[in-house]
């Protein structure tokens, strides 16, 4: 659309639509009035300046030319007619004027056919955010407001702050009785009730803002339900507060919200104190808490398009404050990396341009993650294959594709960047970092490891004792059978003597109960009772004979528990020692699935032991067992005992791995070092050269092909 189709000379200026109104708005920040355009057909607000004001006040004259000529002769406005172009092009984009340039009603309806989304960006843009009108409530609210207009009197804020204040303090007197609470709500009916509550003080939420708004005169045309990521939230259409001449009105109306949260929790925690426990308790607790610092954590945060995001925009007289702060982010970092010397997306004070600098980079970081768990949480909400394609949905339309569109930019302005020393500087750090993603720089593949005597064993005592005899001793060669150490237990020799007298006491009463007749009905009883006793006899013996501690197997004494001697107590959990075979020394390793494609038998490799008085060992690869290692037959490895290996503890308190592993065993190429214990370490194999970007990009390929079941 060029400027000669638009303004002609000493041409009439096209007609405005006659259902728009012009109405006065708030005050900028800077103390400049402003004006509103209402579209009341679409529901739409157009905020325009003080130029704009003064050309669309004098439409009606002949021309461009008429108009300007009336604006500088009646005020101090210096309006060019690039300004009239610029306006015109912006009513005419917006769907303002009553005829299209084109002439004819249809060449509108051909431009919002053309804006329509194709079905797949309409998908992508309403699958996370939609909204579901339910009520008109306008009428309601105005015919209600007189019953609520008495709770935004400063006596009613006063009185539920002191209210809030001595629950607060009330309940500071008993906290864990309170924090307690919270355990009714691991429950399904506890959840019931938590969704319940939380649906109630929604409600009031938004009763909150819409209330505020017909207080002061705007109209709420309609309320319902919006679905954020599947999630359902109610909403309040609040955009006539732009109306509103005062910008502390409209900040009003969207903290009201919060407020009347706060005002709920204040109440509830005051009620929490006078009430027994219960389900009425448990759902003052639920608004006091909960429901609080859920509403808090969504609607507080000025990085979206919430409730803190209006207050602050109002607050600061910002409208648009995102789009405004992006522009001014996207300046300084073109600044940062290029030395870019181009004018300010608007003209404002140093300290509101620093602000919005600091603004726009704190929103992209926090959307950033937030948009990123986002994506991972779709992708766990649906089955495995639409949910890895919601993922990267997410992941390139809300991050990957602004990213490109800014590179886009960059490469627009490559003539400028070039001449300039920072842009040559920012292209040579870019060079070294892609240069360490995709140049393979290493040729090691780095493994956890251990080196261990196979067969080796450990020696605990079976019960808690006392050592009575020591003969174990650092370094001793000894065989399958030998006694190393000899424990006795006192409370072990109590339980003998006490199952003794009980076996006495049934063998008595049996003996008794031949002469007695109606005792001889109990013989059967008193003789199981007999055996149970005998049994558990029998198993005391056998833990007596345990505390004989021998060595399973031939080998050499290590690691020996410090400062042992007779007469020292010792529990069950204490390793007395190490009983190893110094030939049999091996080599494991874990492999995660990510690099174990890179490994084949025959590789060489070289281990690293942690600390620095053990040299290295020269290895080599003997086997790589092609199945998942379930058995956890290297624990050293395990996190659990200060290893690498991430693992966790199931229900039933069973060890789990978090990534798929692979046992690797390698042969020492080397003579064995003989450090007659278990040595952690690394173990270095020399495989193929690999870029991090290569690795990075067949490790997403193999997610993509194992959780879409391919």
């Amino acid at each position: 659309m060029t400027r000669s189709t638009l303004l002609k000379q000493d041409v009439a200026l096209p007609p405005l639509r006659e259902d728009l109104q012009l109405i006065g708005g708030a005050s900028s920040a800077d103390g400049s009035p402003t004006w509103v355009i209402v579209d009341p057909v679409r529901g739409k607000y157009f905020q325009i300046g003080w130029a704009a004001y003064q050309i669309l006040s004098r439409w009606e004259a002949r021309s461009a030319e008429t108009v300007l000529a009336q604006i500088h002769a009646d005020t101090t406005c210096r309006a060019m007619k690039q300004d009239v172009e610029d306006l015109l092009k912006f009513l005419y984009a917006n769907h303002l004027m009553r005829d299209p340039p084109q002439g004819g009603y249809r060449a509108y309806a051909e431009q919002a056919e053309a804006a329509r989304p194709s079905w797949v960006i309409w998908l992508v843009h309403h699958y996370l955010f939609f909204q579901i009108p339910l009520v008109r409530p306008d009428r309601f609210l105005r015919a209600t407001l007189p019953l609520v207009n008495w709770l935004y009197s400063p006596a009613v804020a006063w009185a539920i702050g002191g209210i809030g204040l001595i629950g607060l303090y009330l309940v500071s007197r008993q906290w864990d009785t309170f924090v307690a609470t919270a355990l009714h709500f691991f429950t399904p009916r506890g959840f019931a009730l938590y969704i319940l509550c939380l649906a109630v003080v929604k409600i009031f939420h938004e009763l909150g803002h819409a209330y505020t708004a017909t207080r002061y005169g705007c109209r709420v045309p309609t309320m319902g339900l919006a679905m954020v990521v599947m999630v359902p939230m109610l909403y309040s259409d609040t955009s006539d507060a732009w109306t509103l001449t005062f910008r502390r009105r409209r900040a009003a109306i969207g903290a009201a919200g919060m407020i009347v949260e706060c005002a709920l929790a204040a109440l509830a925690l005051f009620a929490w104190n006078f009430l027994d426990d219960g389900v009425a308790r448990s759902l003052v607790f639920i608004v006091a808490t909960t429901s609080l610092m859920v509403g808090a954590a969504i609607n507080l945060s000025p990085f979206m398009r919430f409730d803190g995001y209006y207050v602050l925009s109002d607050w600061l007289g910002i409208p648009n404050l995102h789009d405004r702060a992006f522009a001014f982010g996207r300046w300084q970092l073109r600044r940062l990396l290029f030395g870019l010397e181009r004018p300010m997306p608007e003209p404002v004070t140093a300290a509101r341009r620093r602000f919005l600098i600091c603004f726009a980079w704190g929103a992209w970081a926090y959307r950033f993650m937030l948009f990123l768990g986002i994506a991972l949480m779709v992708y766990h909400y649906f089955f495995k294959l639409l949910g890895l394609i919601l993922f990267a949905v997410e992941i390139g339309w809300f991050i990957v594709l602004p990213m490109v569109g800014e590179l886009k930019t960059w490469w627009s302005m490559r003539g400028e960047i070039v001449e300039r020393r920072r842009g040559w500087l920012s292209a040579g750090v870019l060079a070294c970092v892609l240069a360490l993603l995709f140049v393979p720089w290493s040729d090691r593949i780095s493994l956890p490891a251990v080196l261990e005597s196979t067969p080796h064993a450990t020696i605990y005592a079976p019960v808690p004792g006392r050592i009575v005899e020591l003969s174990v001793k650092e370094g001793l060669q000894v065989g399958v059978g030998d006694r190393l150490v000899v424990l006795e237990s006192p409370a072990l020799e109590k339980d003998m003597a006490l199952t003794s007298k009980r076996i006495e006491v049934e063998r008595l009463r049996g003996q008794r109960q031949f002469v007695d007749r109606e005792a001889l009905t109990k013989h059967q009883v008193t003789l199981e009772t007999l055996k149970a006793h005998l049994s558990q006899l029998e198993g005391l013996l056998q833990q007596q004979q345990d505390l004989s501690l021998t060595a399973p197997i031939a080998g050499v004494v290590t690691d020996q528990a410090e400062a042992l001697h007779v007469g020292q107590w010792i529990n069950k959990e204490m390793a007395i020692a190490y009983v190893i075979d110094p030939a049999g020394e091996e080599l494991h390793a874990l492999a995660p699935e990510t690099v174990v494609g890179y490994l084949h038998t025959g590789q060489s490799a070289r281990f690293i032991p942690e600390g620095s008085d053990r040299p290295s060992v020269e290895a080599q690869v003997a086997e790589i067992r092609d199945i998942d290692e379930r058995s956890f037959t290297v624990p050293y490895l395990l996190s659990v005992y200060g290893g690498e290996v991430p693992v966790r503890e199931d229900a039933h308190h069973r060890l789990k791995l978090e990534i798929s592993v692979y046992r690797v065993t390698l042969h020492l190429v080397e003579s064995p070092p003989q450090w007659n214990q278990a040595v952690r370490g690394t173990v270095l194999v020399k495989g193929p050269r690999i870029s991090f970007a290569q690795r990075a990009w067949e490790q997403t390929a193999r997610i993509f092909i194992r959780e879409s079941g391919a």
